[in-house]
């Protein structure tokens, strides 16, 4: 949703392009960290089904539902504050003016979405992985479709640019959101599961487990993306030219990366399945085979990303200027391609096993004592400008990527 946001945004001018990806890079600095905490869901669901117990399984379910509504609640609010003060982030005056109407609406998908992710984490841990791969696949077409209508003016639609993408992204996450839960509570595929809940009942066991499980994972994942959060704002200061190649290159490398993170929870769901049965040779086979397969997916996408980086850039906008400069980006997002698959792929894999805390301790070091700093001594120091910052973030990530793998794979071995 976020490539086809930005392709459609793109092609009514480079301004519009920076402001929905300093909007949407604030935006995500926050909600990933309920989104984090969310993505426990799946493989704790697996580990109680390997062990048979379905009760356990909906409890936990309830837990990410109730989890989910009071901390989208509170972030909106947050946001909200931030969308009132953007002034704050001293981006471009035209910039500005663009980004705060279409912050605030896309603040208002953070509810839906969220109790999306927690109802997909039931299907998901089940090992139905289709279902979230439909409302996925029509969510994004039904978001293409009234992004057409309000972006640019179509069916008798006011022409709203920007903010027609952000009224797009709402309703597709609204669909998504009630879609799925009709389709787990009434699908038949579910009717051995005891899903008619009292939401508002606290099952107190699997409430506190989801968050002392989800609050170090939203942080893992807080750390990766606020580095690239306060990327985007310091390259704001560099004017909307780097900001929108910025945006470009890295909407371009989201592709691989969200296969990576595909993968990477297949391989979480199993490797909890082998955690809730104790088979230490299962677990660590899952963990082994989808770093395998994601090391050969980012191969085959640094090879693309270097070889056709000026016409995969042109896809998104043609002025020449963005393009020049997004095209070299997109050749350093094509080497850190293989750290940054592999990184989220080991800490799923970990998530699996459920070895949470010191897997924040690493993300955070890699992100933040090296990869970030390290980005704004090369732009602002050396004067390498945005190519400094991407430089840093790559070294982040490819850290993280060792340290992460070493980790799983140590900790797997030692399971009694």
């Amino acid at each position: 949703m976020g490539v086809t946001d930005n392709i459609m945004v793109g092609k009514i001018g480079y301004t519009s392009l920076a402001a929905s990806g300093i909007a949407n890079s604030i935006y995500i600095l926050l909600v990933i960290i309920p989104i984090g905490m969310m993505i426990v869901g799946s493989p704790m669901i697996s580990s109680a089904n390997s062990r048979g117990d379905k009760s356990m399984a909906v409890n936990i379910m309830k837990s990410c539902i109730q989890v989910s509504t009071l901390v989208s609640i509170l972030f909106m609010l947050i946001l909200t504050v931030l969308a009132l003060n953007f002034n704050w982030f001293n981006q471009p005056k035209e910039v500005e003016e663009l980004a705060v109407p279409y912050f605030l609406i896309i603040i208002g998908s953070v509810l839906p979405l969220m109790f999306f992710i927690a109802v997909e984490q039931f299907s998901d841990g089940l090992e139905k992985t289709r279902i979230s791969m439909f409302f996925n696949t029509t969510g994004l077409l039904v978001n293409i479709f009234f992004n057409w209508m309000f972006i640019y003016g179509n069916l008798g639609m006011p022409k709203l640019g920007l903010t027609g993408a952000g009224i797009g992204t709402l309703l597709a996450r609204t669909y998504m959101g009630i879609g799925i839960w009709i389709w787990v509570r009434y699908g038949a595929m579910f009717k051995e599961y005891p899903l008619k809940f009292n939401v508002f009942e606290l099952h107190s066991e699997t409430f506190f487990k989801v968050l002392e499980q989800g609050i170090p994972s939203g942080m893992q994942f807080f750390f990766e993306v606020s580095a690239f959060s306060l990327a985007a704002v310091m390259i704001g200061w560099l004017g909307a030219v780097p900001l929108a190649a910025h945006q470009v290159a890295l909407s371009m490398c989201s592709i691989s990366y969200m296969i990576s993170t595909g993968f990477a929870s297949g391989g979480s769901i199993r490797v909890g399945f082998a955690f809730g049965t104790k088979d230490k040779t299962q677990i660590l086979r899952a963990g082994k085979s989808t770093l395998m397969l994601v090391a050969v997916l980012m191969t085959l996408s640094c090879i693309t990303f270097t070889v056709f980086s000026n016409s995969l850039v042109w896809l998104y906008n043609d002025d020449i200027d963005v393009v020049n400069v997004a095209s070299v980006l997109l050749i350093i997002g094509g080497i850190f391609q293989l750290g940054d698959g592999i990184q989220v792929v080991a800490v799923r894999a970990l998530l699996g096993i459920e070895d949470v805390k010191v897997p924040t301790i690493l993300t955070l070091i890699a992100y933040w004592v090296i990869g970030l700093p390290l980005g704004c001594v090369l732009t602002f120091v050396f004067d390498w400008g945005v190519k400094g910052i991407w430089i840093g973030l790559s070294t982040g990530l490819i850290l993280a990527a060792i340290l992460l793998t070493y980790r799983f794979l140590d900790k797997g071995k030692r399971i009694p």
